[in-house]
């Protein structure tokens, strides 16, 4: 069984970058010990959850059975951690759409430009869908324990942004594990900078970027709001993420331990999407109040990003996802013109 839960700092996008830190070693034996990467910092939301997560289940075991925490990116990205799952050195994570879709490419329709507006379309997709996409993570080497959100992506940058050609006097930023953001900017025209996401607020310090695709609650939490000045005022899509296992370690953990595991997971984390996605609006409404400039399109601008995204969209057909997967998508959310 699966649950919708908070990812919050996950990517907190993406996006998270990483901190300084060790792996937390949970009191319990190396062959008992479920090691869990994530992109997040230590002081997060998402590793507090995990914290709690451990001491449940070694409470319940008598200390047989624990999580053992590889925070702040220690790991590397997304894509290392998926790398590190399959070969069995990491037995669990929370990952974006973007990590998911190194497991099953197709996930990366969650994130298609245009295809998906608002968390309501996101909903009415991932129940059509979620079943089929969590049997074929399972033939892909993968468990996935959960679904959830971080917010409303949004670019953030240091000049207007009134149209997405804007992007090609930037300096933007672009994750290569993402099939979206390198389409985008290839139908736009731009040269983007690519970096993995530990590397980010690195890249934001020297000048080496100035614009970046994220949530206004990943932004203010991990602190890449302090280097840039504007935000748009309009949005692409929810940010979605998933919880998930190797099949191998999910395989080996008695059931009864599973049931446990589960229950710490609903305790800690169902439930939470509401909450993220006030946030996230409380987030973007306080960088507004701290000073900064929120520009919505422009007339044209509103009409090249349709324009964009279509054009981006279409060129993942056939490579990322197939034609009927996205019209598919696209028909239940309402967005198919």
């Amino acid at each position: 069984m699966s649950y919708r839960f908070s990812v919050f700092m996950l990517l907190a996008v993406g996006l998270a970058f990483g901190l300084p830190g060790n792996a937390q070693t949970a009191k319990a034996s190396e062959e008992n010990a479920i090691r869990i990467a994530t992109l997040a910092p230590r002081s997060s939301d998402l590793v507090r959850g995990f914290t709690r997560i451990d001491h449940g289940l070694r409470e319940v075991t008598k200390g047989k059975w624990g999580l053992k925490m590889y925070p702040s990116g220690v790991a590397g990205d997304e894509t290392d951690v998926i790398r590190k799952m399959r070969v069995g050195q990491i037995d669990g994570t929370v990952v974006t759409s973007v990590g998911l879709s190194q497991v099953l490419r197709e996930l990366a329709v969650l994130t298609a430009p245009g295809a998906i507006d608002d968390y309501a379309q996101v909903e009415r997709v991932q129940k059509a869908f979620n079943p089929e996409w969590e049997r074929k993570l399972g033939e892909n080497g993968f468990k996935i324990t959960g679904w959830g959100e971080i917010g409303m992506l949004r670019y953030f940058t240091n000049a207007p942004l009134y149209s997405p050609f804007d992007l090609k006097q930037m300096r933007p930023w672009v994750w290569p594990a993402s099939h979206n953001m390198k389409a985008i900017q290839h139908a736009i025209g731009a040269t983007g900078v690519p970096l993995g996401v530990p590397e980010v607020y690195g890249g934001l310090q020297t000048g080496m970027i100035d614009a970046v695709i994220t949530t206004a609650l990943a932004s203010v939490a991990l602190q890449w709001q302090s280097k840039l000045t504007h935000v748009t005022k309009g949005t692409h899509g929810p940010l979605v993420g998933g919880m998930v296992f190797a099949n191998a370690k999910w395989a080996a953990i008695p059931e009864d331990i599973k049931g446990v595991l589960n229950e710490q997971i609903r305790k800690n984390y169902q439930g939470d999407n509401l909450n993220i996605r006030e946030d996230d609006k409380t987030a973007y409404k306080n960088l507004l109040k701290r000073g900064y400039v929120s520009v919505p399109y422009s007339a044209q601008g509103l009409k090249d990003y349709e324009a964009v995204a279509k054009k981006a969209r279409e060129s993942l057909v056939g490579r990322v996802y197939p034609r009927e997967l996205l019209d598919k998508v696209m028909e239940i959310a309402g967005t198919k013109k």
